[in-house]
This record gives structure tokens, C-alpha cells and sequence, in this order.
């Protein structure tokens, strides 16, 4: 499945630079496939450490979470008749393939601009995997070396309240409910500043483990500063 995925990827991102419709288009989808089985896997696991195994689901469920954001992106497009790309609007083959997408998607209430629902796909890039990688990292710190004496069932919990804070984010964001949207990414930013405070009290024999660890809280850190600084700037 990942040999698939990677192959995919770089079979797109050929068709996306030359502008190959609706290979382009063919090769998304087949790859969104491979990503909604490899996240339902995910999900069928069992694992003993509570923190590996919140790191594993909550994974999983984010993965998906970025799909359905995608989709909505493509729903998006349809109803507000916006292409991504010059060449979606001339090939045969792709607006096909839209004419059927639209059919299936483009009903109900009109959704926000692509360009605007394009930012929460970009939102959930720029916060989910550093939180993660904190997590990856949090358990090559096992229990009892440092982490202000949290356990991995406390660190756990940690991350699914995360993983429902970006949920929840994401409803209100689609759905244009405020102040809730901008409450909720708050609470999260809280909850990455915790995560990665916690990952920075920490001792690791291992010095590129240990690296590791501090590397990405830090940087988790200089993320939640920048999205910080961004506001101000909006200010």
C-alpha cells in the first residue's frame, strides 16, 4: 500500500506539471483510495501502549479527516463552477469526470469559496503532523523519564482531545460558525503548547532520540508562534 501511494504521487505530480488531464485527475482519486484503506487499517489495531495506540487511531482519523476536507474542496469547485487548473477547463475527459462529481456532490447548501475551504485543507497540513510527529516522539520518552510525571494513558487522552478539537474545527470552519471556529483552534493551540511543553521535560539515553523529541516540540512550538504572529498581523 505505501509502495502504491508513493508511486501514485509521483505519477500525479508528473501529470500535474504537464498539465495531463484527466490522468492528472484519475491519478488523485486511485490515491485517495489507497489513503482511505490504509486509515481503515489503521483503525482495525490492537495495541498495548494506550499512547502508541491513540498515535495509530488518531492518525488514522485525521488522514480521513483530510479526504472529506478534499472532497469538500471538489464539491466546492462544482457549485461555484471554479477549475483548479487552465486545463480542467478545455479537456473532454476531465469534464466528464466533473460533470458525474458534480452530480453526486454539488447538492445542498452552497458551500464557502474553494479558495477559502482550500485554507482549512492548508490549516490541517501545517498543524496535524507536527502535533503527531510530538506524539511519535513522546513515545520514545517512555514513562518515568521526565514528562512532568504524566502517563502515557494521560498523554493519550491528550491526544484524542486533539484529534476531536480539529474535528470539531473543521464543522464550524465548513459550517462558517463563529466565534466557535476561532474557540475551538484556540483550545487546540493550547493543547499542541501542552503536548510539546510536556515533550521538552523529557530524558532520552539515546542522543538522536533524544533530539528527536526536543527537535519537534520545539519546532511545534515556532508553529503555534507563527499562526500567533499571522493573527497580529490580521489585527
Amino acid at each position: 500500500i505505501v509502495y502504491a501511494f508513493v508511486a501514485l504521487r509521483f505519477v500525479h505530480a508528473f501529470f500535474f506539471l504537464m498539465a495531463f488531464q484527466p490522468f492528472r485527475t484519475i491519478t488523485w482519486l486511485v490515491s485517495a483510495g489507497v489513503m482511505i484503506t490504509q486509515a481503515v487499517v489503521a483503525l482495525d489495531c490492537s495495541v498495548a501502549d494506550p499512547l502508541a495506540y491513540a498515535f495509530v487511531t488518531g492518525t488514522a482519523l485525521l488522514h480521513l479527516k483530510l479526504v472529506l476536507v478534499h472532497v469538500w474542496t471538489v464539491r466546492a469547485r462544482c457549485q461555484h463552477d471554479d477549475e483548479a487548473q487552465p486545463e480542467d477547463k478545455t479537456n473532454r475527459g476531465f469534464q466528464l469526470i466533473s460533470k458525474v462529481v458534480g452530480a453526486v456532490l454539488a447538492h445542498g447548501p452552497m458551500s464557502k469559496p474553494p479558495e477559502l475551504v482550500e485554507r482549512l485543507a492548508k490549516n490541517a497540513a501545517e498543524n496535524e503532523p507536527f502535533f503527531m510527529l510530538v506524539t511519535l516522539a513522546l513515545i520514545r520518552a517512555p514513562a518515568g523519564t521526565g514528562r512532568f510525571g504524566m502517563s502515557n494513558e494521560e498523554l493519550a487522552n491528550i491526544v484524542y482531545a486533539f484529534v476531536a478539537l480539529r474535528f470539531v474545527h473543521a464543522f464550524f470552519f465548513l459550517l462558517a460558525i463563529q466565534p466557535f471556529r476561532t474557540i475551538t483552534w484556540l483550545v487546540s493551540a493550547g493543547v499542541m503548547i501542552t503536548q510539546a511543553v510536556v515533550a521538552l521535560d523529557c530524558s532520552v539515553a539515546d542522543p538522536l532520540a533524544y533530539a528527536f523529541v526536543t527537535g519537534t516540540a520545539l519546532l511545534h512550538l515556532k508553529l503555534v508562534l507563527v499562526h500567533v504572529w499571522t493573527v497580529r498581523a490580521r489585527c
